[in-house]
């Protein structure tokens, strides 16, 4: 049996689609939808949605508070785990599902037993011969999607992608990846970086991670990403991976991966604001919260992107 883990925040039109196409799907599984503490309607319209369908196997968990996405995911491991699954499958709440998808995913787990993670082709929903990635590369603290903006024609792989990246949006594991934990994600990120530390220590520990071609979902990319420049959100984005770079690489590396990296936050920062005295600040700001942070909280996301009281100076 594989455990399917939604997270949902306030996103229940999203998540109610998803498990719509999950109710089409075939195989062996469970779903968990995991709310995270949301202030909307949302728990009485899962709720009420697996009411009204009895033969899906289906289970709502509803958390206090917003947890992030690290450690709501880990709840809903925690909880799946009581049923011994075989398998694990984190799938965002902004996903609808091809019928053979798990199946697919579950059978090449079982004919490959060396690649211990897994993720689908994932498409976007609303050009659905359009890829937005199978996984992709890690390589010196920065990530490359394969076949990213690409169309299904021009995959020339057949069967499989050997990956290094995995997202969080579909990712697959084996029961034996948890060991004596109960989650896979570090919860040092409230907000974002959860794929890219967990891909890290897997290629760290020389862990085989697979892109399963012939298995398909679809993302709406534009529902859960805001493409506009703003500083705060791109500091939060930085924050999460100079503090995730400097903890991984090593102090030679990591100066020289910063050293790489100025220049783009500045680039980033000055098309934010206009300033070139603000980016100044900004990027002399981030560097040093990154190597004094250990970890980015919910009180930094807040205090960053909702109360915006985050910096001495004004954005």
């Amino acid at each position: 049996m594989t455990a399917i883990i939604i997270l949902n925040w306030n996103g229940a039109n999203d998540t109610l689609a998803c498990l719509e196409s999950l109710a089409k799907a075939e195989g062996d599984f469970r779903t968990y939808v995991v709310d995270n503490g949301s202030s909307d309607d949302s728990l009485q319209r899962i709720e009420a949605w697996l009411g009204t369908h009895p033969t899906f196997d289906g289970r709502l968990i509803p958390l206090d508070r917003n947890y992030g996405f690290a450690c709501g995911n880990n709840k809903g491991i925690a909880v799946a785990r009581e049923d011994n699954p075989d398998y694990y499958l984190l799938l965002n709440n902004d996903t609808e599902v091809t019928p053979d998808f798990l199946v697919r995913l579950q059978e090449f787990a079982i004919a490959h037993q060396e690649y211990k993670v897994l993720t689908p082709k994932i498409n976007y929903f609303f050009d659905k011969h359009k890829i937005w990635n199978c996984g992709g590369r890690l390589f010196f603290g920065f990530r490359k999607y394969f076949y990213a903006g690409s169309y299904d024609s021009e995959v020339k792989e057949n069967g499989y992608i050997n990956i290094s990246f995995v997202t969080g949006c579909a990712l697959f594991f084996s029961q034996e990846m948890l060991g004596g934990e109960d989650g896979i994600f570090t919860e040092r990120f409230f907000f974002g970086e959860e794929d890219f530390d967990f891909s890290m220590r897997m290629k760290k520990n020389r862990q085989k991670m697979a892109c399963v071609l012939n298995a398909l979902i679809y993302h709406k990319v534009g529902a859960s990403i805001n493409r506009v420049l703003y500083a705060p959100k791109i500091y939060l984005y930085y924050l999460n991976r100079f503090i995730n770079i400097r903890l991984n690489l090593g102090k030679i590396k990591y100066l020289f991966w910063t050293m790489l990296n100025i220049p783009l936050l500045m680039y980033y920062f000055h098309k934010s604001t206009g300033s070139a005295k603000l980016t100044y600040k900004l990027v002399r700001n981030l560097l040093k919260d990154a190597r004094r942070k250990d970890r980015v909280t919910y009180d930094d996301f807040k205090n960053l992107l909702l109360e915006k009281s985050y910096f001495d100076f004004e954005i």
